[in-house]
C-alpha cells in the first residue's frame, strides 16, 4: 500500500517523463469504465454462491466513478501545472476541454430530450424520458437537479459526475494559476479537507444520502487527490513522493476504512462510513494505483494487465461507453433481453453474464461509430489551440515507467 517503492530508485536519466501521454493510464480509464458497466448492468437474482459472489463484485462497480475522478484530478492538474505561465493559458485549456467534452455530450443531451421522448412510448422506455430539467442538464448542473427532485433520469443518470468535474474544470485552473508548488499542495490537501468536513457536516445535520454523493463540495476529494499525486511526483529539486513521507501513512490510514466498506453489509452503518471518511480513503486507494501504474516497469504484472488490448480499448472510447451504456442497458431491459433474466437450469446466472457481453459489446459497438464519425474529427480542431513545449521537468525519483508518448486525455472526459 505504500505510495513510494522501497527499492532503490532508478537514475535520474530513466525516471518517467510524467508530461507525455502513458498508454497504461488508457487501461486504468479502461477499468474505470468496465467498473461503471458492470455495475449498471447488473440485473441477477441467482442466490447461489457464484451469483452472491457477482453481486458482491458488481456492487463495488460505483466506484469506478471515483477511480475517474482521481485519474481526471491526476492528468488535468499535470496539465494545467505544465502549461502554467505559457501564452493563451486559459484559453487553450478551456478550448482543448470544450472540444473533448461539450460536442458528444450535447449530442447526448439532444438525443435525449429532443428525440426519444416522442419515442419512449414505441419503444416501451421509461415514462419518465421527457424533457423536464433540460435546462438544468444544458448548464451542466444535473447533480444538483437530480438532488432537488430526489430521483435520477432515466437515460441521464450517469451524468452528475460529468457535471461534477465540470464544475471543477471552471475553477481548478485558477486556482493553480495563483498559487506556488508548495501553495498547490496546500491547495489540494484543503480541497479534501472541505470535501470530508462537508460530507460529516451533512451527515450530522440528517441530510440525504444522496447530497453527500452528487454535491460538487462532497466529491471534489477525489479530484483533489489525484492533483495532489500530480504535484508530489513534479517536485520541483526531483524528490517526488519522498519528499511527502506523510502520504504514505495516509495511504496505510485509508485501509481500514476500505476494508470495512468491503466487509460490512449494505445499510446504515455502511452508508455512514462510506459518506464521511470511505469516498476519501477509496480515492486514497486509487491514487495509489494510480501511482503504480506509472512507477511500475514494462514488465511488471501491474503494466502487462493495464495494456491488455482490452483494457487499452475501452480506455480509449470510455467517454463515449460511459455516456452510452446506461440508455442501451435500459433499451436492452425492455426489449430484447428482457428483465426478470430468464432462467438456465434454474438460474438466471448464465443469462446475465450473457447480458454482460451484449452490453459492454454494443457499448462499444457505438463508442467506435460516435468515435470515428463524429469526435476524433472534432478532437482535430485542438490543433489550434496548442500547449506550448514545457520547460524540461525536474527529473522525479521512480522506478522505470513505460515511454511516454504525446500525452492528452482525462478519465472518460479528457
Amino acid at each position: 500500500m505504500s505510495l513510494n517503492s522501497g527499492r532503490g530508485d532508478v537514475p535520474a536519466a530513466h525516471a518517467p517523463r510524467l508530461q507525455g501521454h502513458l498508454p497504461v493510464l488508457d487501461g486504468v480509464r479502461g477499468l474505470a469504465v468496465l467498473l461503471v458497466v458492470f455495475f449498471h448492468t447488473t440485473h441477477l437474482s441467482d442466490q447461489s454462491v457464484a451469483g452472491r459472489v457477482t453481486w458482491w463484485l458488481a456492487g463495488a462497480g460505483w466506484t469506478g466513478v471515483d477511480l475517474f475522478f482521481v485519474l481526471s484530478g491526476f492528468l488535468i492538474t499535470g496539465i494545467l501545472w505544465e502549461a502554467k505561465g505559457q501564452p493563451y493559458f486559459f484559453r487553450n485549456f478551456y478550448m482543448r476541454r470544450f472540444l473533448r467534452i461539450f460536442p458528444l455530450y450535447y449530442l447526448a443531451l439532444a438525443v435525449s430530450f429532443l428525440v426519444l421522448p416522442s419515442l419512449a412510448g414505441r419503444l416501451g422506455l421509461d415514462e419518465r424520458i421527457t424533457t423536464d430539467g433540460a435546462v438544468w442538464y444544458l448548464l451542466y448542473l444535473s447533480n444538483f437537479y437530480q438532488l432537488w427532485v430526489d430521483t435520477t433520469h432515466p437515460i441521464l443518470g450517469v451524468v452528475w459526475s460529468l457535471a461534477i468535474e465540470e464544475q471543477f474544470y471552471i475553477v481548478w485552473p485558477f486556482l493553480i494559476a495563483a498559487v506556488s508548488y508548495r501553495g498547490a499542495i496546500r491547495l489540494c490537501v484543503a480541497t479534501i479537507a472541505v470535501a470530508i468536513l462537508a460530507r460529516v457536516g451533512l451527515t450530522l445535520y440528517g441530510a440525504s444520502i444522496e447530497s453527500t454523493y452528487v454535491v460538487t463540495c462532497c466529491r471534489v476529494d477525489s479530484l483533489a487527490m489525484g492533483g495532489l499525486l500530480a504535484m508530489a511526483l513534479r517536485h520541483p529539486e526531483g524528490l517526488g513522493l519522498k519528499a511527502f513521507p506523510w502520504m504514505r501513512w495516509a495511504a496505510w490510514a485509508s485501509v481500514p476504512v476500505v476494508l470495512a466498506l468491503v466487509v460490512l453489509p449494505v445499510g446504515p452503518t455502511f452508508e455512514l462510513v462510506k459518506r464521511t471518511g470511505g469516498y476519501t480513503a477509496i480515492a486514497v486507494l486509487y491514487a495509489v494505483c494510480v501511482y503504480k501504474a506509472v512507477a511500475v516497469s514494462k514488465g511488471h504484472v501491474l503494466h502487462r494487465f493495464l495494456t491488455t488490448r482490452l483494457l487499452l480499448t475501452f480506455g480509449k472510447y470510455s467517454y463515449a461507453i460511459y455516456l452510452i451504456h446506461s440508455p442501451l442497458d435500459a433499451i436492452l431491459r425492455r426489449t430484447v433481453l428482457k428483465t426478470p433474466l430468464k432462467t438456465v437450469a434454474g438460474s438466471d446466472l448464465p443469462m446475465q453474464l450473457l447480458f454482460y457481453v451484449v452490453a459492454a459489446g454494443l457499448s462499444l459497438g457505438l463508442a467506435l461509430v460516435s468515435w470515428n464519425l463524429f469526435e476524433k474529427h472534432m478532437l482535430k480542431l485542438k490543433d489550434y489551440f496548442p500547449y506550448g513545449r514545457p520547460p524540461a521537468p525536474a527529473p522525479v525519483s521512480l522506478p522505470e515507467s513505460a515511454q511516454a508518448e504525446r500525452p492528452e486525455g482525462s478519465a472518460r472526459v479528457a
